[in-house]
């Protein structure tokens, strides 16, 4: 962790070092999606890692948006923004963990156990995962008392898919009250009655909620952190409305479906994914994998962003509770 914030710092000062540091971000990210799931960790030290990750999912979505504003000579925006990352830095945005090894010392503890005990892992190493069936190693994650958690202040460019479109936009800022109209417009429905339940296109932490008031917008949908590759499954019966990836500056890879339920048209649209496997036009079955999950587009962070829209292509964003539960 300690590289990593040296790394950001160096970025700052040198604006060329900015997509590398950003990739260095993302890849701590995967690192800690991975140990999240793995069963060493109990559940408190999971939070631990789960809230690490939206630490540095918010510092990359900060140092992106500096990048923006920069590329967009937005000087004074761009030079608030940098000293916001250095101030979350400096107070103990990045904190120094180690994760350690206990071998449990029972007769199930063998040699590959007892070469682990005590051996401290780093932030960007995968820690192993229970060496036999039988293991019942732990991890502890120590937490440097020097470093001091701070609130998420960080902001997010532009998520967003409304418009199918390579082209660059000028950044636009929404005044507050835009962002609580949008809220208001866009609040949390009643569950309806469905002739089909939708499922979960997978399994994770929900990272962005929906209705979050963000820099230039408000989040349209929930994002699930999970790391690349994760198989994407169809929410319900549907047909594929589009699949590909012509936009790079917002979903990046991204696929649609559109869904009937009693004559109505509702979409679901899933981005940032590394690879999708259907076509326009297939008929799709509920649970069929449709992708994997990935970190293309306006994404600071290996996960799914998922939106449901009512009516055609470019509908009204809602709820996603309003069709499933997460």
């Amino acid at each position: 962790m300690a590289k990593l914030k040296e790394k950001i710092q160096q970025a700052l000062k040198h604006d060329r070092q900015l997509e590398n540091t950003l990739d260095d971000i993302s890849e701590s990210q995967e690192n800690l999606l991975k140990n999240h799931s793995n069963p060493v960790f109990n559940q408190k030290d999971k939070n631990k890692i789960l809230k690490k990750f939206s630490e540095l999912q918010s510092i990359g979505k900060s140092l992106h948006r500096y990048k923006k504003l920069n590329e967009n000579n937005y000087n004074q925006d761009a030079q608030e923004e940098k000293e916001n990352i250095e101030t979350i830095l400096l107070k103990g945005g990045i904190s120094y963990n180690k994760y350690i090894w206990h071998s449990e010392n029972s007769e199930n503890t063998c040699d590959v156990c007892k070469s682990l005990d005590g051996k401290e892992f780093d932030f960007y190493e995968e820690v192993p995962e229970r060496p036999h069936p039988n293991c019942k190693c732990t991890v502890e994650i120590v937490e440097d008392t020097s470093s001091n958690d701070v609130p998420e202040t960080m902001t997010e460019e532009n998520d967003d898919t409304s418009r199918i479109s390579s082209e660059n936009q000028n950044l636009q800022i929404s005044t507050p009250q835009t962002i609580s109209n949008a809220l208001q417009q866009n609040s949390a429905p009643n569950n309806p009655t469905q002739p089909q339940r939708w499922i979960k296109p997978c399994n994770g932490a929900i990272v962005g909620k929906y209705g979050e008031p963000r820099s230039t917008h408000v989040h349209n949908g929930i994002d699930i952190a999970v790391p690349v590759g994760t198989p994407i499954k169809a929410v319900a019966d549907g047909k594929v409305y589009y699949a590909g990836a012509n936009d790079p500056k917002g979903y990046g890879q991204y696929v649609i479906i559109t869904h009937e339920i009693n004559g109505k048209i509702v979409t679901s649209e899933y981005g940032h994914l590394s690879s999708w496997n259907v076509h326009a036009g297939e008929q799709i079955k509920q649970g069929q994998i449709i992708a994997k999950s990935g970190n293309t587009g306006h994404s600071q962070g290996p996960h799914l962003h998922i939106t449901i829209r009512e009516g055609v292509y470019k509908g009204t964003p809602v709820n996603p509770n309003k069709y499933f539960d997460y």
